[in-house]
């Protein structure tokens, strides 16, 4: 009989596990493959919701608009059901948003209103003559704050020789009193109807849900942000930094592209036609702080003017 002589202790050597090497790529990989799989999640996700929030406002749009139909104009408010609660209430034009979607609704005059649907981190806006759009394309994010693209226009054109009242409807002005001189610079509008009549520094005022009117302070963060020193910052009624002010104006680096435009005077006139006023959130008695630009200097004016002047609105997000 032959003998096999059996090397064990070779054998049990050749059977070994995985390396460290090993098992590091290994875990590397699935971490790869998580992600993708993650994703390709987040992309179905988002695709899924944007489909359900352009559904949402365009339904809603359709609602709203036989309302105007059949009322004269368009609800001036909803319900907490989202419902038209006025001018007149009626149940049959409730609008009705999709699971974990809320919508914010804000009347701009008899034939136009905002409104934004929001779902997770995505929101949507529609009005009465546009289709559904990401409201992200109309925001510049500059460090820490996230501002809007253009000055605000909402609102029922009055002239300007007539005050703007707290009288349920929000009121503009536009240049020259022409209607369509607000659509690219924006309107103008008084303190008080800007601030939608609460004097709470950094309040929504008229800008749109998850934004406010920036403050005093919110704009030296911006002028900052483009290289103002604090110092220069806090100076008083002066022209103050180097070039900020070329930065802010179209054309500019920030890419806020502030346009220059004519404001309505207290003695309610339009003037500065080279010139940019907005309003900050910061009141001082019967004054509130504003910034100032002109096309001759490089530089950014702060300084207090009286509440019933119509100037400019730049929104700022929360």
């Amino acid at each position: 009989m032959a003998i096999i002589n059996v090397d064990l202790k070779s054998n049990i050597s050749k059977k070994h596990g995985f390396t460290i090497v090993e098992l590091l790529v290994t875990v590397v990989i699935i971490g790869i493959l998580a992600s993708i799989t993650l994703v390709s999640y987040t992309g179905v996700t988002n695709r899924a919701n944007q489909a359900v929030l352009q559904s949402d406002l365009s339904n809603a749009r359709t609602k709203l608009a036989i309302y105007q139909a059949e009322n004269g104009s368009y609800p001036t408010a909803l319900d907490d059901n989202n419902c038209p609660s006025s001018p007149k209430i009626d149940t049959n034009y409730c609008l009705k948003p999709s699971n974990n979607t809320t919508f914010e609704y804000k009347p701009v005059s008899a034939v136009d209103f905002n409104l934004r649907a929001t779902k997770g981190d995505l929101t949507y806006i529609v009005t009465a003559n546009s289709n559904p759009t990401d409201d992200a394309t109309n925001w510049t994010t500059l460090g820490n704050q996230r501002w809007a693209n253009a000055n605000l226009n909402i609102g029922t054109m009055v002239t300007s020789a007539a005050a703007q009242t707290n009288n349920l409807i929000l009121e503009k002005y536009c240049p020259n009193n022409i209607e369509t001189s607000c659509t690219s610079n924006g309107a103008l509008y008084q303190w008080d109807e800007a601030m939608n009549y609460i004097t709470t520094e950094g309040s929504q005022g008229i800008c749109p849900a998850n934004s406010h009117i920036p403050s005093d302070n919110d704009w030296k963060i911006l002028e900052m942000q483009l290289g103002m020193t604090q110092e220069q910052a806090d100076t008083l009624d002066t022209w103050r930094g180097t070039d900020q002010g070329t930065q802010l104006k179209s054309n500019g680096s920030s890419g806020l592209n502030l346009p220059l435009a004519s404001y309505r005077n207290s003695s309610g006139t339009f003037s500065g036609t080279s010139s940019a006023y907005l309003w900050s959130s910061t009141q001082s008695t019967t004054s509130a702080w504003n910034r100032y630009l002109r096309s001759d200097y490089t530089t950014v004016n702060r300084s207090k003017y009286t509440k019933t002047n119509g100037f400019s609105i730049r929104c700022l997000g929360n």
